[in-house]
């Protein structure tokens, strides 16, 4: 039993300092690649169906999404499900 308390307090301080001591880009997926293949995808769907890509672009508008410029990933995600008619 003593030696027990010891290893887990070990295990759950180990797995505390992994979170705190590696930088957050290290643990998460690499963006670039995905956000190229998003832009790719948008720009195929706007050539597709331009009006209604438009329509959906306005309708991301009035509900507060981004659309100046370059486009976020969210933003990119509700014109998406707005083209798969998801979104109302």
């Amino acid at each position: 039993m003593r030696t027990i308390i010891p290893a887990i307090a070990a295990v759950c301080m180990l797995s505390f300092a992994a979170v705190v001591l590696v930088p957050a880009p290290a643990m998460s997926a690499p963006q670039g690649h995905s956000m190229r293949a998003m832009r790719t995808m948008m720009a195929d769907m706007k050539a597709k169906d331009p009006q209604g890509y438009a329509a959906c672009e306005a309708l991301a508008r009035q509900r507060g999404y981004s659309t100046s410029g370059d486009l976020g990933t969210s933003t990119m995600m509700f014109i998406d499900g707005c083209l798969s008619g998801k979104q109302r």
